[in-house]
């Protein structure tokens, strides 16, 4: 937030006020299109807009700068009272040295020496706020002037017990660490049998792969096998149907016929025998 206008005696330049909150700059920088504001007033608004307030131009942190050496001279040579002639202050400074002045001013308001400090729901000392000029004829009459020694007990507790706090929390953050660094070796011990559990089941993967290969293929010749056999079987039928037709007819011989010679069907049953006999040694 900028100065007051109320507090400046003469005239000031329009092209001093912030175009946010409409005050005398404090602390002025300057966008590139030269519009002024307080250094506070345009970063918070830079927070929440990206342009400039005054023509909405894109603006950000890194576009202002400075102001002009003429117009920073204009604003420290404008006279302005002090902040606190509302208490009787009447002094008229330069905005540059008004600073300096309110630092040591007579008429700021300052807490009792006495005032204590809170304990609990209660304020012990006195509450008075009282001019810097007055200060010393209230202590003369302060009726907490006499507990001093009691404030210095209630300070020095408090210290006491800030510093067992503090050892507390020490000593939290000791057993946190080291609970953490355990954590954090069991944590890779599990990573680690993990990583191995996971090896072995990749090479129990690869050995039951193996095994299922290899049944596949006894499975594929077993049905091979099982094909032959049957196949053998359906020829040795029907080799008995054709030898047992050609026994009836060598049972009834004609006239003029000696004895017959072997028939084919007894030398292909034959070899069908071998052929089985063959199979069942494979």
């Amino acid at each position: 937030m900028g100065y007051d206008l109320e507090r400046f005696v003469g005239y000031v330049n329009e092209g001093l006020l912030c175009s946010v909150c409409q005050c005398v700059c404090e602390d002025a920088v300057m966008s590139p299109c030269e519009h002024v504001f307080c250094s506070e007033c345009i970063r918070a608004w830079l927070s929440q807009h990206s342009s400039c307030p005054e023509d909405r131009t894109h603006l950000t942190h890194t576009h202002l700068r400075p102001l002009y050496r003429y117009m920073r001279n204009d604003l420290m040579r404008l006279q302005i009272r002090c902040v606190f002639h509302t208490h009787g202050c009447d002094v008229i400074s330069t905005l540059e040295s008004i600073r300096t002045h309110e630092a040591k001013c007579d008429y700021v308001l300052l807490n009792c020496t006495n005032a204590g400090v809170g304990y609990l729901c209660y304020w012990c000392g006195c509450e008075v706020a009282v001019c810097r000029r007055d200060l010393e004829a209230h202590m003369c009459v302060c009726a907490f002037s006499g507990t001093n020694e009691t404030h210095a007990s209630v300070a020095k507790l408090r210290t006491e017990l800030q510093l067992l706090r503090t050892e507390s929390l020490c000593k939290v953050e000791e057993l946190r660490c080291e609970m953490e660094s355990r954590l954090d070796s069991q944590r890779r011990h599990m990573v680690q049998r993990e990583g191995l559990m996971k090896n072995e089941l990749e090479q129990l993967k690869s050995q039951l792969s193996r095994v299922m290969t290899d049944v596949c293929v006894l499975l594929a010749a077993q049905r091979s096998h099982q094909e032959e056999l049957e196949k053998a079987e359906l020829e040795k039928a029907e080799l008995l149907k054709l030898l047992k037709k050609g026994d009836q007819k060598q049972a009834t011989p004609t006239h003029g016929e000696g004895l017959l010679k072997p028939s084919p069907l007894h030398l292909i049953l034959d070899t069908n025998k071998r052929k089985n006999k063959e199979v069942s040694v494979i």
